[in-house]
């Protein structure tokens, strides 16, 4: 959910197709009745169609259908819509048995979704087809040809649903201008290729600036209308992480978040007690069916406990249930890896559907964990990753959780290089900590365990 809230132009596309569909419930009434005073007369139309559209967008938003990544082809757009409307049926449904009061005529409801299936995707087509044609894309220089500023040309012509079209990079020394790699200029030509590509965004993304900084021609620029944006800004607002890097000990210290006021807290301890609450009511059925399933499939403990690190590097034991065998480390501690051969019948069960993790519920309501947060690490694991992941420990300044951003954002990680990229969103989780990002990153959780996405 979050990476609508950090999209602009794909949260207008959700309010408008959510207005869209309001409205072809209102023109299935004046269908169904073949009048359209009696169709808008219907009692409480406008409530009902409101409804109707709320479940249809969330079913919508869960079945992927605001991923760029996942709406490539009409194939996907279609099975996506469909999927949703199935799914925002059974929905809806159950809300009209439970409150009748709402309930849409059948013969409106069908027709609201026959509208809905058809007009739905066809106006999705249609809007990708305009918005990713190159006249309505703004021309965007890169400044800088490094690390950053070669993810931010990727993420460029990748994602044309930002709305930018990369005209190139920018290097420091002449030497290094290739149109091979598309580095088109120097830093000292930023006016004239301006000027000359029409270009309307400047993405400055270069770490070492001292004596190179076009600070003129930067101004310049902007006082004539074009955007110029931090590279890093760019970087976390399109991929819901940070760039660790190029990041300086500086832009953690001086930069705006990174801190936990004591409101927040609090709030976020009271939607963790009443979360992990509810949470082990609900699921107490699922929790006995899991244990039984164990004791059934192999010798050992239901329950597995290891010592973790929490915040601040308190250490607290974990609890989990059961799913590798019981000699899984008897040739010491290994990070869990895809496949793993440690892992139980049963166990890849659980794993695949997250019932491993509902023990830590309790971990929850001790205090030691919360609802969402940077997973908790071994300690053994974290004095080997501090030496190869640069800012590692800075993820133990806040609690760890059952959930978090890098769980929903990116694959399980299983080495180093995993251990950076999931780094990154934690850092960015930390920056941006509150509890409307936890409750994001709650819903998107129900997403991803409906969806068995990243799951090992």
């Amino acid at each position: 959910m979050v990476e609508l809230l950090r999209n602009p132009r794909r949260l207008l596309l959700f309010l408008f197709e959510a207005a869209l569909v309001a409205v072809l419930v209102a023109a299935a009434a004046c269908l169904r009745f073949g009048d359209i005073h009696r169709g808008l007369t219907y009692p409480d139309i406008a409530k009902k169609a409101v409804l109707f559209a709320l479940v249809v967008q969330g079913a919508l938003y869960y079945s992927g259908m605001y991923d760029p990544a996942a709406t490539r082809t009409a194939q996907a757009v279609y099975e996506r819509v469909l999927k949703a409307l199935a799914l925002g049926s059974v929905i809806l449904l159950v809300f009209f048995y439970l409150v009748p009061r709402f309930e849409l005529g059948r013969g409106i409801y069908l027709v609201a979704l026959a509208l809905t299936a058809l007009i739905l995707p066809a106006w999705r087509l249609l809007y990708d087809s305009v918005s990713e044609n190159t006249g309505f894309l703004r021309r965007t220089i890169i400044l800088g040809n490094g690390g950053l500023a070669r993810e931010l040309a990727v993420t460029i012509r990748r994602n044309p649903q930002y709305g930018l079209e990369l005209a190139g990079m920018l290097a420091r020394d002449k030497w290094q201008v290739s149109a091979e790699e598309n580095i088109i200029g120097i830093y000292g030509d930023l006016f004239d290729i301006v000027m000359k590509e029409g270009v309307k965004v400047v993405l400055v993304a270069y770490p070492d600036r001292r004596g190179t900084l076009p600070v003129d021609q930067l101004l310049e620029v902007k006082f004539r209308g074009v955007e110029v944006e931090e590279g890093v800004d760019f970087y976390e607002r399109t991929h819901g992480k940070i760039y660790v890097r190029e990041l300086k000990p500086s832009q953690l210290i001086f930069a705006e978040g990174f801190t936990a006021r004591t409101t927040t807290r609090r709030l976020k301890r009271i939607l963790d007690v009443v979360v992990a609450g509810i949470g082990i009511v609900l699921a107490a059925p699922l929790m006995l069916m899991t244990v039984i399933m164990i004791k059934l499939d192999s010798r050992g403990p239901v329950l597995y406990k290891q010592v973790r690190a929490g915040e601040f590097g308190a250490l607290f034991t974990i609890l989990k249930f059961r799913s590798m065998r019981t000699d899984a480390e008897k040739g010491g501690a290994q990070f869990a890896k895809e496949n793993d051969d440690r892992v139980t019948r049963v166990g890849k069960f659980i794993r695949k559907t997250r019932l491993d993790e509902l023990p830590q519920l309790w971990n929850v309501l001790k205090g030691e964990m919360s609802m969402v947060g940077p997973r908790p690490e071994r300690p053994v694991f974290i004095e080997q990753l501090e030496q190869q992941v640069p800012f590692f420990k800075q993820r133990l300044y806040v609690k760890p959780g059952v959930t978090g951003h890098a769980q929903v954002r990116c694959r399980y990680g299983a080495s180093a290089e995993d251990m950076l990229e999931k780094l990154q969103y934690d850092l960015y989780y930390i920056k941006s900590y509150s509890v409307l990002f936890d409750l994001t990153i709650i819903l998107d959780t129900v997403k991803v365990v409906l969806l068995r996405i990243g799951a090992r």
